[in-house]
């Protein structure tokens, strides 16, 4: 009677772990690319990148006739990183508070309510995370599409 009560005691709080766990996951698939490049495209197929030459930006490029629109909001730029020469993030830098919301409302759509701390908000799969952040004092803001899996 005890060993039953234990196992079942036992049973629960697994499964009650696993919830956990599992809803901090977002439902739905994550991007697999950003403007049609696949998470691990080789740097030296995608046209136009040049280099950010300036310190603590290695293995960061920019494309020459990148669109300036995200959905509906004005942006500033994109810079695209690579590890060991295959994209595993995209940043999109904006500004205003107006472009905030339209790129906001429009990964909400895609992805459902993600979870806020701070100036941060997000989603997050077990090998992908989409972030924006936004700074009142410097009006601007970025959105981060990061592949944190394995690159072969």
């Amino acid at each position: 009677m005890k060993t039953t009560r234990i196992l079942t005691l036992t049973l629960i709080l697994v499964t009650l772990a696993f919830s956990a766990m599992a809803s901090d996951y977002i439902p739905v698939k994550p991007p697999t690319s950003f403007r049609g490049f696949s998470w691990g495209t080789p740097v030296n197929d995608i046209p136009d990148l040049i280099p950010v030459n300036q310190p603590g930006f290695k293995d960061t490029y920019f494309r020459k006739a990148e669109k300036t629109t995200f959905g509906d909001a004005d942006i500033i730029s994109v810079a695209y990183y690579f590890r060991k020469d295959k994209l595993y993030r995209v940043g999109v830098a904006f500004t205003g508070r107006a472009n905030h919301f339209l790129i906001k409302d429009r990964l909400i759509r895609m992805y459902g309510l993600g979870r806020g701390v701070g100036p941060k908000y997000g989603w997050m799969w077990p090998d992908f995370s989409v972030e924006i952040t936004y700074d009142d004092d410097a009006k601007s803001g970025g959105l981060y599409y990061t592949f944190e899996g394995k690159l072969d």
